[in-house]
């Protein structure tokens, strides 16, 4: 019995010292929050890069979440969000309006956030000497839906000549790029075909129609390195992807980058982070997430991901993978529009 007091005693003074030690706030250390979740993020393949860093930065402090992430495309994964499949989605342009009424006729309520800046950059082979800028029109003239059948860059001289626009050398023309589930793909052909049959570059858009489309017959894939295997293999290519695997491809030798300007005879400009951050670089935009209302709430450790992904060392995936950081104010409101879990557009 004697004994058995002794070790209670000797039980309880320990017990008193870990208190204390675990009280001394100059020695202690909070343990992470642990949540025990299990969840998929899907989407864009261009924002997956920076979810992907953030999601394996998360598992160190959170060991007990597993969280999958996958980048099919914008589309699909706007498809999984809105079926109410998966938490969060990746998207490198908005919702589209289609998109949105699907949510809403599954009540799927959803948080919007901006996550970085991108440029989307054309490329070509680093054997291609014969071109180093490109115009919006030049662009239409070779990509857009009036250039199907074309695959010779001479082709595109016909249009090209109709407003006195750049003449191209007879070479073979092979186009590759994202396909039609990418929010690439919208992005490039809201920008830059768009643009040429709004009016944006000069040309008289009351003289002639012209398409809003991408040509259908190109080679597409949903998958980076799909679309730069194709440019290093033919010497005229031609092709468009996010700008963190555009540099990183054009830094390994595998693609070249090329300068483009808005009008025809305009100033040339590189992608690069200060142009794209600027937007001197003509083909910037924002990329995004989309957060479920209800996960956040309710869902183990989706809410906690969130919070480490705005955090001051989450935001450095943005930049680490290649991207441009969002600057202060537009931080500011991405940071609001989470805490106050504000719902729905936040963005036209």
């Amino acid at each position: 019995m004697l004994k058995l007091l002794g070790l209670l005693a000797v039980f309880a003074i320990v017990g008193a010292a870990v208190n204390l030690i675990g009280n001394d706030d100059s020695t202690a250390t909070a343990a992470p929050t642990t949540s025990s979740g299990e969840f998929r993020v899907s989407g864009s393949s261009t924002v997956f890069p920076i979810v992907q860093r953030q999601a394996e930065e998360f598992k160190l402090i959170d060991p007990t979440t597993a969280i999958a992430v996958a980048g099919p495309g914008s589309g699909d994964g706007a498809q999984q969000f809105c079926a109410g499949e998966i938490p969060i989605a990746n998207a490198s342009r908005t919702f589209k309006d289609e998109e949105i009424e699907i949510c809403e006729a599954n009540g799927i309520e959803f948080i919007e956030l901006r996550r970085g800046i991108d440029g989307i950059s054309v490329i070509t082979s680093i054997e291609n000497d014969l071109v180093e800028c490109v115009s919006f029109n030049d662009l239409y003239a070779l990509i857009s839906e009036e250039a199907i059948n074309t695959d010779s860059w001479a082709q595109a001289n016909a249009l090209t000549a109709e407003w006195d626009g750049t003449e191209f050398d007879d070479v073979r023309l092979d186009v590759f790029g994202p396909g039609e589930e990418s929010g690439t793909f919208d992005s490039f052909a809201e920008i830059v075909i768009e643009g040429v049959a709004k009016g944006k570059t000069g040309l008289d858009i009351e003289a002639r129609e012209f398409t809003k489309e991408i040509r259908p017959d190109y080679t597409s894939s949903p998958d980076d390195n799909v679309v730069v295997e194709g440019i290093e293999g033919s010497k005229y290519s031609l092709g468009w992807v996010g700008f963190a695997f555009a540099q990183e491809s054009a830094a390994a030798g595998r693609a070249k980058l090329l300068q483009v300007s808005k009008e025809d005879g305009g100033d040339c400009v590189s992608p690069t982070p200060e142009t794209i951050a600027s937007a001197d670089f003509p083909i910037a935009r924002f990329l995004y997430t989309y957060v479920s209302v209800d996960a956040a709430a309710n869902q183990p450790g989706v809410a906690e991901f969130v919070d480490y992904m705005l955090s001051d060392t989450g935001l450095e995936s943005v930049s680490a993978v290649g991207y441009i950081d969002l600057p202060a104010d537009e931080l500011e409101k991405v940071a609001t529009t989470w805490a106050n879990r504000t719902p729905g557009r936040q963005y036209e």
